[in-house]
């Protein structure tokens, strides 16, 4: 009698109390193994996307050190029948029907990335080019572009 006095007064868990309590804290962790899994990959996400940025800049840098009557500076965008030098969106609808294949390209030196770039000339005024570059990249099977337009003028 007296054992089982003791038994009565002890005070603990249940086993059934202990098995939830392991399952709260399993889902939990899991929860932020979850989240660090997408954070990862959105720091890698990132990354790409700031090195296609940097590299449409550096290329643009380059071309803007180059005269304005530069071989590499010719004019790739041919007028199509619509295009009108007034309508901003005209030159974007040109520029962005085209191929990359009837693009000029610029080495890049990173792998896994392609540079694009095309010249219209005497847009948006006369004396002036246009220059588009587009830094292309494979990110799991899609591809994924970056594009900065610039202008140069001619003194």
């Amino acid at each position: 009698m007296n054992m089982s006095r003791t038994l009565k007064q002890q005070q603990g868990f249940t086993l059934i109390e202990v098995l939830i309590a392991i399952t709260m804290l399993a889902v939990g962790i899991l929860a932020a193994a979850s989240m660090q899994i997408s954070a990862l990959g959105g720091n890698h996400l990132a990354m790409r996307i700031t090195t296609a940025s940097s590299l449409a800049g550096s290329t643009i840098e380059g071309m803007m050190r180059l005269e304005y009557d530069d071989p590499a500076l010719v004019a790739t965008l041919t007028a199509p029948a619509d295009y009108d030098p007034a309508n901003a969106a005209s030159l974007n609808n040109a520029l962005n029907d085209l191929e990359h294949e009837d693009i000029a390209t610029w080495p890049t030196g990173v792998d896994g990335f392609e540079i694009f770039y095309h010249v219209a000339e005497d847009y948006p005024l006369p004396d002036n080019k246009t220059i588009r570059v587009t830094v292309r990249r494979d990110d799991r099977g899609v591809m994924r572009t970056v594009a900065m337009d610039y202008i140069k003028m001619q003194f």
